[in-house]
């Protein structure tokens, strides 16, 4: 065999082995990225698990609103209408009117207490559970409103008797929680004005303005307080 017959064989074997090579690093590397996908790529149990999961968190969402939903209303001690729907009829009897309106009156009182309402308008009376399902709301809005009248717990804002203050608290009380937080927090200088839009977050900030002048005066006669403007109801706190 010649020298130059000898030099083209094994050219041809370097050039098949290098194939090889790249033969095989080509399918080493097809089955490195084939396992990255894998890998990368939910299986069918786990995307099984992921619906559960998110299905059970919205199931668990749903129930918690509910809840919320439902603790949000107040009822009475004799429960809503499908408990005693009696209770959600106006009397027909003048006898068992008077009762039947003490009963809703008591717990009105209790009503707006419980969500910080100080005047109720009958538009907001016919809309809120559980007032919402008496029949005869008007009407019913008017007795119930008498009854804490007479009780000396209410006041009727106009002659048509279509808004209510309701005292859930005595304005002599407030005097004293005003007085308090004051205080507590160093406001030493108050106004009416300043009480209603910069104390917000505080329940006698949402008094009915003409009350709170009537809070701040009681302050000042309680000596709790002097008079820095009382045309403004501005005083400044007595620190005991």
């Amino acid at each position: 065999m010649s020298t130059r017959e000898r030099s083209r064989k094994t050219e041809e074997k370097t050039k098949s082995k290098t194939v090889e090579k790249k033969s095989d690093s080509s399918e080493k590397s097809k089955s490195k990225q084939s396992e990255s996908l894998r890998s990368s790529r939910p299986t069918e149990i786990e995307k099984l698990t992921s619906i559960s999961s998110s299905e059970t968190q919205q199931a668990i969402s749903e129930e918690t609103t509910e809840v919320d939903q439902a603790l949000e209303i107040l009822l009475p001690i004799w429960g809503d209408r499908n408990e005693s729907e009696w209770m959600y009829h106006v009397p027909e009897r003048k006898e068992d009117r008077g009762m039947w309106a003490q009963e809703w009156a008591d717990f009105l009182l209790e009503w707006t207490q419980n969500k910080v309402v100080h005047v109720i308008s009958v538009t907001m009376f016919i809309k809120e559970a559980p007032f919402n399902d008496i029949l005869g709301k008007s009407d019913a809005f008017k007795m119930i409103g008498d009854a804490l009248v007479d009780k000396e717990m209410a006041d009727w804002t106009s002659r048509k008797k279509r808004q209510l203050r309701v005292y859930w608290r005595p304005l002599e009380e407030w005097a004293d929680i005003i007085y308090q937080w004051a205080l507590d927090t160093g406001h030493t200088r108050l106004d009416v004005k300043s009480i209603m839009i910069q104390e917000a977050d505080q329940d006698f900030a949402s008094l009915p303005e003409k009350d709170l002048h009537i809070v701040i005066e009681l302050m000042v006669e309680k000596e709790l307080a002097e008079w820095v403007d009382k045309k403004r109801g501005a005083i400044k706190v007595n620190i005991i």
